[in-house]
Order: C-alpha cells, then sequence, then structure tokens
C-alpha cells in the first residue's frame, strides 16, 4: 500500500551492481528537508518486457554517521540483472506502507566483452609484484579493482583508476611471502559506472633461476661483520675455493670440488686480522700453478699465502718474493679495509689497496721478476673510508674505480700494465659526486675490447650503471639506472657475471634481506632508461644478512658459484649450471 506522506529517497550515482557476487549495491539518500525517515525501503523491477515493478527486496540501509545517504546490499539474479530494466526504490515504514517510488535507476549493460586486456604479472627490483593492463575505450571502465592472494593469508586488495594500468603489491603487504616459486592468486575487477563487470582470474608464480641449486657447509662458519669474501677457480681443475675472515680475527677457507656441495671448513691462517670487523680478502690465480690470496692484518699490513703448485704457504723470504706491503700502515683497516687484484695475463698481478690517507696503493708482481716496490697508483683522498674497489684489465690496459669521499665514481687506467713500469695513468671519472653511496656495491665487468660496464649502489639504494669507451686519448660514457630506488638494501654488495652472449646476470641483496638477480642485456640498456628487467628471486625475504660480502665465481665451463652472508652470519652459497 502506498502513502504519499511518506518521505522519498533517491538513488545515488555511487549505486552499482556487481557480476561476481550478483548482488545489488544499492546508495539511497533522503531529501535534505526530510528529519524523521522509516528504517526500512523496498527495493523494486522494472522489466523491459513488462510495465509492472517486480519486487526485488526489502531491507534496512546502514547510514553513515550525520547524513542522510545509506548503502544495502540485496541479491539480484544475473539472469534477471541482464536482461536490463530499471530499478526503484520506496521508504517502507513498519506497517508495510511504503512512499512513492523514486526515479528508476537504469542497469547497466551485461555483456561478455572484456574491459581490458588480459592483465599480466611481473617481478620487479624492488621485490613487488606488478600487475599491469591496458583499458579498452569503448568499454567505458573508470577503475579496476585488483586482489592478490596467498594461501593461508589475508588478500591484499587495491583499486586503480583510469588512465593508469598498474598495480602494485610490495613486499611488505605480502608478510614477506614473496619467496622463490611462490604462487599468488590474482583477481581484476573492471568497474564502469553502475557495474563491476565480470572478473578476470590469474595466477602468478615468483620467479627464481631454473639450473639452481643450494650451497652449504658441513659446519657452517661464522663471518667477521666487515669481511669480505674471495674465491679461486683453479685452472683446469674444475675445483674453486673460497677464502673468509671469523669473528676473531682468523682467516678459514673451503675447497668445493665439482658437483660435491658440502665440504668441511679447515683454519687458513691464524687470528692477525681486527677481530669482529675482519678484513677484506683479495686472490688471484696467475696460472694452474701460481694462486695468491691476501688480508689486511690489525696493523694494516697486508699478509697472505702462496700456494706454487705444492700446497699453500707463507710468502718465501728471498728478492722479489718478500711482500713489500706487508708492513704496519700499508692498509686502512677501517670498515675492514679495501683491496682487490688484478691478472696481467698469465705472467704478473697488480694488488691495488686504500690507504688511510684515501690513496689507492699499488704493487705489482711479475713471473720474471717477483714483487716490485710499493707505491700509490692514485693519490690521497681519492678514495673513501669505506669504499669498495673494483679492477678489470682489458688487453694491457688495467682499469681501476673506487668511490671518493663525496660519491663520485671515480678510477684511472694504466694503457701499458705489463710494462717495467705502470705508466701514464689517465684519470677517468665515471659518476659525478653524490652518485654512489660511500659503502655501497661496487664492481666492473668488460663488455667486450672496448667498453667496460661500471655498476654501484646509489644514495637512493638503488643499482645505477655506466658504460665507458675508450677512444683515442678519452673516454666517453652513459648512464642508466637497471633497479628501482630502495631496491637494494644499503651497505651490501653487487655481483655480476656474464651467463652468455650480451646477456649479464646481476645479483644483489634486497631490502628484505633476500638474494635478487635480474637479467640484463647490455646491448639495450641504453635504450631502456626505466629499468624492467626480469628478476628472479634466489633466496628468499630474511634470508641474508646485511654485508658487503657477495661474490661470484666462474667454476667450470657449464658452471657458476655465487656465495654470501645468510641470515645467520654463515657462508652459504648457489650454483649455477648452464
Amino acid at each position: 500500500m502506498s502513502n504519499p506522506n511518506l518521505p522519498t529517497p533517491t538513488i545515488d550515482a555511487a549505486t552499482y551492481y556487481d557480476v561476481a557476487s550478483q548482488q545489488l549495491h544499492l546508495v539511497i539518500t533522503y531529501p535534505s528537508g526530510v528529519a524523521i525517515w522509516p528504517n526500512d525501503i523496498v527495493v523494486n523491477l522494472i522489466a523491459p518486457s513488462s510495465a509492472t515493478p517486480t519486487k526485488v527486496g526489502n531491507g534496512a540501509p546502514t547510514f553513515t554517521a550525520n547524513t542522510k545517504t545509506g548503502t544495502i546490499v540485496m541479491p539480484l539474479a544475473l539472469a534477471s540483472a541482464s536482461q536490463g530494466g530499471q530499478l526503484t526504490v520506496a521508504s517502507l515504514d513498519t506497517s508495510w506502507e511504503s512512499s512513492s517510488p523514486s526515479d528508476p535507476w537504469m542497469i547497466p549493460a551485461i555483456n561478455s566483452s572484456p574491459f581490458t586486456s588480459v592483465p599480466t604479472a611481473s617481478f620487479t627490483s624492488l621485490g613487488s609484484v606488478e600487475v599491469t593492463w591496458s583499458w579498452i575505450q569503448k568499454m567505458g571502465a573508470t577503475a579496476q579493482q585488483v586482489t592478490l592472494t596467498i594461501a593461508g593469508q589475508t588478500p591484499v586488495t587495491t583499486m586503480v583508476k583510469s588512465p593508469d594500468v598498474t598495480a602494485t603489491f610490495t613486499m611488505a603487504q605480502a608478510k614477506n611471502l614473496f619467496m622463490p616459486g611462490k604462487k599468488v592468486a590474482i583477481q581484476c575487477i573492471p568497474i564502469a559506472p553502475g557495474l563491476w563487470a565480470t572478473p578476470v582470474n590469474t595466477t602468478f608464480s615468483i620467479p627464481k633461476s631454473s639450473a639452481m641449486t643450494s650451497i652449504s657447509l658441513n659446519t657452517p662458519p661464522l663471518l667477521s661483520s666487515e669481511c669480505t669474501m674471495t674465491s679461486l677457480s683453479v685452472q683446469g681443475t674444475n675445483t674453486m675455493q673460497v677464502w673468509w675472515g671469523t669473528p676473531e680475527g682468523a682467516i678459514e677457507t673451503a675447497e668445493f670440488p665439482l658437483q660435491r656441495f658440502h665440504p668441511e671448513t679447515a683454519q687458513f691462517a691464524s687470528a692477525s686480522t681486527v677481530s669482529d670487523t675482519g678484513s677484506c680478502l683479495a686472490s688471484v690465480s696467475v696460472n694452474s700453478t701460481k694462486q695468491l690470496v691476501w688480508w689486511i692484518t690489525e696493523t694494516g699490513a697486508i699478509d697472505g699465502q702462496v700456494n706454487s703448485g705444492k700446497g699453500w704457504a707463507s710468502p718465501g723470504t728471498g728478492p722479489g718474493e718478500a711482500y713489500p706491503f706487508n708492513e704496519a700502515g700499508t692498509a686502512s683497516t677501517a670498515n675492514g679495509g679495501s683491496m682487490t687484484s688484478l691478472l696481467l695475463g698469465n705472467n704478473g698481478t697488480i694488488l691495488f689497496w686504500v690507504d688511510a690517507k684515501g690513496a689507492i696503493g699499488c704493487c705489482r708482481w711479475f713471473a720474471s721478476s717477483g714483487w716490485q716496490a710499493v707505491f700509490d697508483a692514485l693519490p690521497p683522498g681519492t678514495a673513501s673510508a669505506t669504499t669498495q674497489l673494483t679492477t678489470l684489465s682489458v688487453g694491457s690496459t688495467a682499469y681501476l674505480f673506487c668511490v671518493s669521499p663525496d660519491g663520485a665514481i671515480v678510477g684511472g687506467s694504466w694503457s701499458d700494465a705489463n710494462s717495467g713500469t705502470l705508466g701514464l695513468m689517465s684519470p677517468v671519472a665515471v659518476a659525478p659526486l653524490n652518485s654512489a653511496a660511500p659503502d655501497g656495491g661496487l664492481t666492473s665487468i668488460s663488455v667486450n675490447a672496448r667498453e667496460i660496464a661500471v655498476l654501484w649502489t646509489t644514495p637512493k639504494n638503488s643499482i645505477d650503471i655506466a658504460f665507458l669507451f675508450e677512444e683515442p686519448y678519452s673516454f666517453r660514457n652513459f648512464q642508466r639506472p637497471l633497479t628501482v630506488s630502495q631496491s637494494v638494501l644499503g651497505g651490501t654488495g653487487i655481483a655480476v657475471y656474464s651467463m652468455e652472449a650480451n646477456q649479464y646476470s646481476v645479483w644483489w641483496i634486497g631490502q628484505s634481506s633476500d638474494l635478487r638477480r635480474t637479467n640484463v642485456d647490455f646491448t639495450k640498456v641504453s635504450s631502456t632508461p626505466t629499468p624492467d628487467w626480469p628478476v628472479f628471486e634466489e633466496v628468499g625475504p630474511d634470508s641474508c644478512k646485511k654485508m658487503r660480502s657477495l661474490l661470484v665465481q666462474k667454476v667450470s665451463g657449464t658452471q657458476v658459484d655465487v656465495f654470501y652472508v645468510n641470515a645467520k652470519g654463515a657462508v652459504a652459497g648457489l650454483s649455477y649450471e648452464s
């Protein structure tokens, strides 16, 4: 029965029909002059083929505090909604008398045509899952609700308004459950005026590398806090050896024969580095019968051992055999010091280090004459006290790079490093001041006979890369981001290796203390100003410790090993087969 004295509500534009749940989400408002209204409303449907209203349902809307606007959800079968038609509402009092019906609300057309392209998901350098799509303009969608679900967890939902086309789900939102191979469910619901359309469902698995095996030691050793590991692969043996510093200041090692991933550890040298802090280590394999390992002692001297084919031992004391840099005060011990080495063909090596004044100290060894005199390769004030060093050689030219005190990437090149004298140094400016985090990762790799790449951690905790091209009397370079801001855990290292032609893998520790890898085509970096390289979650969240030690070592023609420090502060690794 109709009662014209009852107030009539209006249907708001926020009303919509949800195809997935087959429910009507009705929003109504009473006129401004109305102070009192019945608790209930009644909803009627006028089908296109009939002028007679059919009752859909009745109930009490929930009103927002201090407003005249209320909402109610009631079932409406998809079969009925798909026919179209109009809906009206009226207030309903306790005697079942109703007001005059409202102006009608047209049910939107429901069809099977998609509102967007098929959504795709990817894993980013930030450790997030991104869902992207494109809008089909003629369908009129204004937004999309995207939900990510992990089994056993509360779904995470976000709303994306057109013209934006990306929904991002962070590692924190996923409660650090974006683990290698983890499957997630993704649902996308296109939204048009008055309609939440048919949802599109898909699944996505967090990418991880195939042909990868975990490496562990029988008795996982702890590392000193500022230690950087070093490793060697002995030519022709399919064997590699890793060294690290212990919290007590000693040096330990483990040898990894091919396919045996549970070796025992052994003490290599007694306590001599700064306890707790430890030391940067460096090593080089000149040939199958000449390998060298060095570390910085607590006095700033550089000590080490030599393997001349008869096992590891201290260097000799004769001319050219004794280490001229094994003197107190030679190297800085701040933050474990910084040191690196470079192979010169198959008959020599150069050892570089940072001294207490920020100079780059240097000493060369030749098979024909032994160790030469110590001298400064780069002057005092060149290097930050917390920089890492990286070196490489292309032909007879040697390169060294470091982070300066003002955050620039600087270095030098020596065009004839094999000569009796190191020759004239050419300064190399890679990136301007404030480009690098002083305690961040730094590494380099040769791209071809005239091009090298330098990678570093920025103050925004991302990884940038610069390509340097050698030209007569000069260098030219360009710089690009490889990962996005806050993708890297500050104070950790970077490793890079060429897996195949033009394909380079870069490893780093993520903000979630996880180990990530990206695969980059160096030939396409110049045309990729926004990083979108494929990213793999190699070791899950909370698995790595914040330390600068991260290294990659070729073991054989088909095997590459990566070593990092796990959450317990012990040596751990991954082995990749190709």
